[in-house]
């Protein structure tokens, strides 16, 4: 997730669904639209590409990959990026260069200047989950990463991932009072045009 002015290489996993891309025919077509770049895989059968890609920027690498898997194969459709922005203090030290037990003390306060972005939200009673672009943007406002965090990157992967969740979910919502509600939160009016139009399933 790292974004220069120069070309460089951006790693990042596209999850898919809409089409068996390990289908011989499919893998072919993936590739001729400019893949080559990519492994495809199934994880638990969840399909994903993942891409090293060279690219002036992070936001550039990402876009082309999207539209050529998107382009190489009908029905071929992006519902995941990767890096996720749910992360464990693990993963948080993993991504800073800082260890574990550092960024621990910063959560709790008892190192660094303070502040450091509350959890929001819990995997289960022990297992807490903090929102990678705010960490990646307090870590770097505060010069602490030892690694290049590239907060921009994690503003627009978790961008995406809401976008894919809201065009995923907002398809099975079927009143104006859902619709609506979803709306609200957006600030704005989109989604309740939709209601008549909107296909049930």
């Amino acid at each position: 997730m790292k974004s220069r002015t120069k070309a460089t290489i951006h790693s990042f996993t596209l999850f898919l669904s809409g089409a068996d891309v390990l289908n011989d025919e499919r893998l072919d077509a993936l590739f001729e639209a400019g893949c080559d770049d990519a492994i495809f895989g199934a994880r638990d059968g969840a399909q994903y590409g993942a891409f090293d890609r060279e690219a002036d920027s992070f936001s550039e690498a990402l876009a082309s990959a999207i539209r050529d898997v998107t382009s190489a194969v009908t029905g071929l459709q992006v519902v995941r990026i990767e890096p996720d922005e749910l992360v464990t203090l693990a993963a948080i030290a993993e991504r800073s260069g800082l260890s574990r037990e550092y960024i621990r003390l910063l959560s709790t306060h008892k190192r660094g200047p303070g502040g450091f972005p509350a959890p929001v939200t819990y995997a289960d009673h022990k297992t807490r989950l903090w929102h990678w672009p705010d960490i990646a943007h307090w870590l770097t406002e505060h010069e602490k990463a030892k690694v290049e965090v590239d907060a921009h990157a994690a503003d627009l992967i978790a961008a995406l991932n809401a976008a894919f969740d809201l065009r995923d979910h907002a398809r099975h919502l079927h009143t104006e009072q859902d619709l609506a509600l979803v709306s609200q939160a957006l600030g704005h009016d989109t989604l309740t045009s939709s209601v008549n139009t909107t296909p049930r399933d």
